[in-house]
């Protein structure tokens, strides 16, 4: 018996447990936009990773729910450690219209952004996915998208439990929500 844990099977051949990375993204970056917030760049990892994929198709879909055109430049993707999502956002603070926030795909590409704008002195904030355990200390982090691993693995565990039981029947997908945290009004 396997369970997927925060990413499906590509051949879905097993119960999985995820969260909802797409609508959690967009929650996010909905509220970056109802704060003023029009130039919005994102820095994460390859989309060929499901989590990445799934919040890119979130900040899209905020951007367009408010008429919002999604600028290609402000795109830095291919992140994958702090120094290259630092390199990134770098990049982006450094572009002629620069982004007034940035949305943080992952840990590494919120610590990277981190480092990048405090380096430049930017009053550019970040938008996280994952929660950091220095939030509301960090000035530039505007907040984060956060996910429970503790429930996420409960869930996990009993799903495998109860295959290893004999448990037979269709592959479950569960979908655990995203909560929102904002540490300081931009």
């Amino acid at each position: 018996p396997l369970v997927c844990l925060d990413r499906p099977s590509p051949r879905d051949t097993s119960d999985v447990v995820i969260v909802d990375n797409r609508q959690g993204a967009a929650r996010g970056v909905a509220d970056l936009l109802a704060r003023g917030h029009r130039r919005i760049g994102v820095v994460g990892d390859i989309q060929a990773i499901f989590t990445a994929s799934e919040r890119l198709l979130g900040y899209r879909a905020a951007l367009a729910e408010v008429g919002v055109p999604c600028d290609e430049s402000l795109l830095a993707l291919g992140a994958s450690d702090v120094a290259r999502a630092e390199a990134a956002a770098g990049r982006l603070l450094e572009h002629p219209e620069p982004p007034s926030a940035i949305f943080a795909m992952n840990n590494r590409a919120c610590v990277g952004a981190l480092r990048a704008v405090t380096a430049r002195h930017s009053s550019t904030v970040v938008l996280g996915f994952d929660d950091m355990e220095l939030g509301g200390v960090v000035p530039s982090l505007y907040g984060c998208v956060v996910q429970d691993p503790l429930e996420m693995g409960r869930i996990s565990a009993g799903l495998l439990f109860a295959r290893l039981a004999g448990e037979r029947g269709p592959w479950r997908r569960v979908v655990l929500p995203t909560k929102l945290v904002v540490y300081a009004l931009p």
